[in-house]
């Protein structure tokens, strides 16, 4: 249909001005400058007054994504982190540098032309052979579809940035008697006396009646229902599995090898030469050339005869940089030396060393093959397998292109159907089962991008096809809604067992609570731990345990809390109860505080630099600008 249309309107000059016309007056109406504004990505949030939109999160999620990808060697564990944290942590994270660059803005922090101009030219990838390459700088930039202007101005705004930080993080310090009593209360013992009540084993001990859980489900009833879902289908064109359906024949295998061999040296050739030169002033006076070839050939006989080539080259050679070290030239640099000279020299062999008489611009050459060993090559059988792998892959870009624009084209032409877009790309048309709005456990509805597409308006509501979906390059996917569900209500037995667990968890943390309670009140006391655990099953009793800072018998966050009391008078204790995270209950009583005494040195008040308090200084005054940030966030 879309062939059809197109053929049509290349053969009819009216058609074409009416279609050039109808396209013009929007421009005309709104200006050109809205159609690259960035506009149809919905406002996610906005910082002071600036806004992030879709688009911007997406990019910040997909680089992130890949950063944890990499450090888990390429699938994040499910348990670790979910997409929807890795999406609100990339969120925070614009948000955050939005923030630091306003704050950057307001306090007038610069960076001038002459250090700006330093950094780009001391960046290693702008150089060439050692330095800085203004054709190279021009030519990266523009190939990282950018311009110098903006290039310079992004990198300005960084190194601003980079500044503000560094003016926190490098200017932290501390004297080394504030060192010596942190280190001192870093290794602070705290020994106490406690009773842990365990909540698995309250647990056991709780019967739920049949009223309590009707009641329960009485009262949260808004509470439990299944999500929204829907059952889709769809095609998805992948470059992987076109290129594993074509054939690569051993002859096409052999030739790319042996035209690409030098993909696959492992060790360079080394060819190692020494020359000897006589200069000529005017390389196109033949009587001249004619008389120093005389003279060089006889040199050549010298060497011929027996005498040492680097001896014969100290002697006559008028190449004041090479002579006095024998004419030595070191390895052949093909790129660097004249294209007679390289010839010459890659024509020797260790069994025919010297060659004839070469004439470059530079004058007459006579060389000489001092060291030679060929290039390591890693052999065919080994590297045939990804050799196909690459022709295979080269192979199904084409096919892969001309098959995408087949199904984007037949997706826009017949939008409520997709077994026109599968013919035209001739892939699969596939069919999921119910998959809920919420879904983490489908592999390929887990993708933010898919899942958002399917409970779009335009597929739920429009009952259209998707847009092509790009998921990484060589990986598009389209789909559309067979059958769709509203979040509807679940039955109490839907919500039998969870409603016995969360009542079974509630009854048996107030119940500990009684308990560590009480269990405070006796220890205050003076009543033994041990005797203040006897007869209860849930009880256990740990006498003089010595904590340090990382003591793991209970929980961080509870060695936290007992730190942060105040040491108790002499012969007293502190008396007090905490919640672990897994439920339990821990009753303690602080017995002693011992801390080391400070090493004593000589170092008087020299500040020391502390990286890590810098760090610590950095994210508090981030914390800090934040909190003062007018920031809105979309639901």
């Amino acid at each position: 249909m879309l062939l059809d249309i197109r053929e049509t309107v290349r053969n009819s000059k009216p058609i074409k001005y009416t279609l050039i016309t109808l396209i013009c007056i929007p421009f005309a109406l709104v200006g050109i400058g809205s159609y690259f504004a960035g506009g149809g990505y919905a406002d996610v949030a906005e910082v002071d007054g600036v806004e992030i939109n879709e688009q911007q999160v997406d990019r910040a999620y997909n680089s992130l994504r890949q950063q944890y990808q990499q450090m888990f060697g390429g699938n994040i564990p499910s348990n670790l982190m979910s997409d929807e944290s890795i999406r609100q942590q990339a969120l925070d994270g614009l948000v955050t540098d939005i923030v630091v660059r306003n704050t950057v803005e307001d306090q007038k922090f610069a960076v001038g032309d002459e250090t700006l101009g330093r950094a780009i030219r001391n960046d290693t990838r702008f150089h060439v052979d050692g330095e800085f390459s203004s054709e190279r700088y021009q030519d990266m930039i523009r190939g990282s579809l950018s311009n110098v202007a903006t290039y310079e101005e992004s990198l300005r705004a960084n190194a601003a940035v980079t500044q503000f930080r560094a003016g926190v993080e490098a200017t932290s310090f501390q004297l080394p008697s504030e060192s010596k009593r942190l280190d001192a209360l870093s290794k602070q013992t705290r020994t106490i006396d406690f009773v842990r009540y365990s909540v698995d084993k309250a647990i056991e001990t709780i019967e739920i009646s049949d009223e309590q859980i009707n009641a329960h489900f009485e009262e949260n009833a808004d509470n439990y229902m299944f999500p929204q879902r829907g059952k889709f289908e769809y095609i998805e064109l992948k470059k992987a599995d076109l290129a594993a359906g074509i054939e690569i024949s051993e002859e096409d295998a052999q030739a790319h090898y042996n035209e690409f061999q030098s993909d696959y040296v492992t060790t360079p050739e080394v060819r190692e030469t020494s020359h000897i030169l006589l200069e000529i002033a005017d390389i196109d006076d033949t009587d001249t050339v004619a008389e120093r070839t005389a003279e060089m050939n006889a040199i050549k006989a010298r060497i011929e005869a027996g005498e040492a080539f680097a001896d014969v080259a100290k002697e006559v050679s008028e190449d004041i940089g090479s002579a006095q070290s024998g004419g030595s030239l070191g390895q052949l640099e093909p790129s660097f030396m004249e294209a007679q000279y390289v010839t010459a020299a890659e024509a020797l062999t260790p069994e025919n060393a010297l060659s004839d008489v070469v004439q470059t611009q530079f004058g007459l050459h006579l060389i000489q093959l001092d060291n030679y060993a060929p290039a390591v090559v890693t052999p065919y059988e080994e590297v045939k397998e990804s050799i196909v792998s690459l022709l295979q892959n080269n192979a199904a870009d084409s096919e892969f292109l001309e098959l995408r624009t087949a199904m984007e084209e037949s997706i826009a032409s017949d939008p409520e159907s997709l077994e026109v877009a599968a013919d035209a790309s001739n892939v699969e048309l596939k069919k999921t089962d119910w998959v809920d709005v919420d879904t983490q456990s489908d592999p390929l509805f887990a993708d933010p991008r898919i899942l958002g597409a399917a409970f779009s308006e335009e597929v739920l509501d429009s009952l259209n096809n998707s847009d092509l979906i790009e998921l990484n390059p060589g990986h598009v996917l389209s789909l559309r809604v067979l059958e769709h569900e509203e979040p509807r209500p679940k039955s109490i037995e839907d919500v039998r067992d969870d409603i016995v667990a969360t009542l079974k968890k509630e009854q048996a943390e107030t119940l500990l609570d009684e308990s560590a309670k009480a269990a405070v009140a006796l220890m205050l006391k003076g009543t033994p731990v041990s005797k203040v655990a006897a007869d209860d099953e849930t009880a256990t009793a740990t006498s003089n345990e010595v904590l340090t800072r990382q003591s793991t018998v209970i929980d961080a966050s509870a060695v936290s809390e007992i730190y942060a009391l105040a040491k108790p008078a002499e012969g007293k204790v502190l008396v007090k109860s905490v919640a672990l995270q897994n439920g339990d209950r821990v009753a303690y009583a602080l017995k002693a505080v011992e801390t080391p005494e400070a090493a004593d040195d000589d170092t008087g008040d020299t500040q020391i630099v502390n990286t890590r308090l810098g760090q610590a200084e950095l994210s508090a005054v981030i914390a800090n600008l934040r909190e003062k940030a007018d920031v809105t966030i979309s639901q």
